[in-house]
């Protein structure tokens, strides 16, 4: 049987790779994508495009007729006020999830693809379980947190799994460009101060991650952190894009203000 899922977010950096995992597995992908999106990541040839937005409820009930499986990627990253973040991060997934409720009412499950900073930071040598209190420290997390709860509010008898990814990285990632830019060039850095250990995973093992947890009977109304089991640093990150790039990394030891300008030098 063929399985049908919708994508949101597929012309985004993890959306993307998700439309593409599903594509190799052999499942019908239908995109929800804005007007003015980038499409150039997204596999044209091989998945059905739907116009829309989550912010626009009359454009979801028909994006997700007939589908199996929803895949909620689509996010707000960035934005100068807590109101931008939830305008997607909350309201959005309450859409979302409300067009499912009206138009998919026997979805096979509804996957949010949330964020860490949903749960907040942990303490040194502490990871975040599943179990621990969320405590979300700025606006974006506080939305993703939101967004969460609006899923479990509207869902009704839609089955759900959240899933909170930490930093990502991978081909057509941007948010690590200039540790790239600098391993290009034989270089890593460390930060002056505190080294700061972060978790990570890798766009492909997340993604592949995402589909398992759709498709398992034991993750219905529940949460998971999806990440390497060993936390790590920007210099180790570093050392190994440059040897992936057959480069020997060089050491510079940086001042947390000169990221900017060292990612405008190696630009």
């Amino acid at each position: 049987m063929t399985r049908t899922a919708l994508v949101t977010g597929a012309s985004g950096f993890v959306g993307s790779h998700l439309a593409d995992c599903l594509v190799q597995r052999g499942w019908k992908v239908r995109c929800l994508v804005r007007i003015t999106s980038d499409t150039r990541w997204i596999d044209t040839d091989n998945v059905e495009m739907v116009f829309g937005e989550v912010t626009q409820p009359e454009t979801l009930v028909p994006a997700v007729k007939g589908v199996d499986f929803v895949f909620h990627v689509a996010g707000m990253l960035r934005a100068g006020a807590g109101a931008a973040y939830d305008r997607v991060n909350v309201h959005g997934t309450r859409n979302l999830v409300k067009a499912v409720v009206e138009g998919a009412a026997d979805l096979s499950r509804f996957i949010l693809v949330s964020s860490l900073a949903a749960a907040g930071p942990t303490t040194p040598g502490h990871p975040k379980t599943e179990t621990d209190p969320d405590a979300p420290q700025n606006a974006y997390g506080r939305s993703k947190k939101r967004g969460e709860d609006a899923l479990r509010e509207e869902a009704g008898k839609v089955p759900w799994t959240i899933i909170r990814p930490p930093a990502v990285y991978g081909p057509r990632d941007r948010g690590f460009v200039i540790l790239a830019r600098m391993a290009s060039r034989g270089w890593t850095f460390r930060l002056t101060g505190e080294p700061q250990p972060i978790s990570v995973v890798h766009v492909n093992d997340l993604v592949r991650g995402v589909v398992e947890a759709a498709l398992s009977s034991h993750t219905a109304g529940k949460k998971y952190y999806l990440a390497h089991p060993d936390a790590t640093g920007l210099t180790a990150l570093g050392r190994i894009m440059a040897e992936s790039l057959d480069e020997k990394a060089k050491m510079l030891i940086l001042p947390r203000w000169a990221i900017p300008v060292t990612g405008w030098m190696t630009g």
